[in-house]
């Protein structure tokens, strides 16, 4: 079984990755959040650099409906050694869909047939600017904006293009993070897309149960086309950094042992401890201002107060801090 990292913005940077890697792991791919930008520059080229991430493997993730811009970013990213990219076309914010991005691109086929051509028809030659053998081009993808009948031209669109890896949120954009999971359209995918193509669960894995259920599709499924199966977690991870590494033991354990599973250990709070502080100790270096640490601690805390099961007012004290010594303390208390 593959695990990987979902990508999400503001809050998977490389600080926050290498930390999970050293502290929890598991991760067989970790994915940046989006590049959008035509020079990788600033902060950026700090996460995508090579040099700044102590992890498994990277894949960046780019977020554009061009394809030359495309292209240049694969291009710059292949020049500092990466050999897949990932192309997004299953964000559903307002400000990204209103421009015909991520899952609003879905929508657009004409515009879509012809900008999947062009990126793959390049690939080798921006591979080879670059000095690379080959630069793999990847995608994850909702299921349609707002129609489940939207799916199948998406899926014809798709399997005429030599996609490394398909990661499917089987959602639709209008849906969000809630509602259904269509696991009908994501099996169908099996269906249509050649095996030369692995297809990756993505969405609503947040325990051992969930992972299970959407389990007994994938392992069959994968199996049958040849390939190990692979499931990307997001916001589950966040909620329970121990999550892939628990997923990891299930897996290591017979049918028989499965069965008798009732659960893990409850997450180690001093490892917990260590990690948020490497984190916030990171930020401090990486950022100017004291204030953008805090905030950006309190992004995570979004996450991290759900898995913690905190109440409405731990998590306000959290928010109303605004100095890091504060901030520090407040957590401190909580966690003790």
């Amino acid at each position: 079984m593959q695990i990987y990292l979902a990508p999400m913005e503001g809050i998977t940077t490389y600080i926050f990755r290498n930390a999970f890697e050293k502290y929890y792991g598991g991760v067989d791919k970790y994915f940046t959040p989006f590049l959008t930008a035509s020079h990788l520059k600033g902060r950026e080229l700090r996460d995508v650099h090579p040099d700044n991430n102590q992890v498994s493997q990277v894949v960046p993730q780019i977020l554009v409906n061009d394809s030359k811009l495309f292209l240049d970013i694969t291009r710059q990213l292949a020049e500092i050694g990466y050999r897949e990219v990932n192309l997004n076309l299953g964000c559903p914010s307002g400000t990204v869909t209103a421009k015909g991005r991520g899952a609003g691109f879905l929508d657009r086929t004409e515009e879509l047939k012809r900008f999947l051509y062009e990126i793959y028809e390049g690939a080798p030659r921006v591979a080879a600017e670059a000095g690379a053998g080959s630069v793999d081009i990847s995608i994850k993808t909702r299921i349609g904006m707002e129609f489940l009948s939207e799916w199948p031209d998406i899926l014809d669109i798709y399997r005429k293009y030599p996609i490394s890896e398909l990661i499917i949120h089987p959602r639709l954009r209008e849906e969000f993070y809630s509602g259904e999971i269509h696991m009908d359209s994501f099996i169908e995918a099996f269906d249509k897309i050649p095996k030369e193509t692995h297809i990756c669960y993505n969405g609503d894995v947040t325990d051992i149960d969930s992972y299970e259920e959407r389990m007994i599709f994938l392992r069959a499924l994968s199996n049958d086309a040849g390939y190990e199966p692979a499931v990307m977690i997001g916001r589950g991870a966040l909620m329970n950094p121990e999550l892939i590494r628990n997923l990891k033991k299930y897996e290591a354990l017979s049918d028989e042992e499965k069965l008798r599973q009732t659960g893990f250990d409850t997450p180690d709070k001093d490892t917990f401890k260590a990690f948020i502080s490497e984190i916030a100790d990171a930020y401090v270096d990486e950022m100017s201002q004291e204030k953008q640490v805090v905030m950006k601690m309190k992004e995570l805390w979004s996450y991290f107060a759900k898995g913690l099961d905190l109440s409405p007012r731990q998590l306000k004290e959290i928010h109303k801090t605004s100095r890091l010594a504060e901030y520090k303390s407040v957590v401190q208390y909580i966690l003790s």
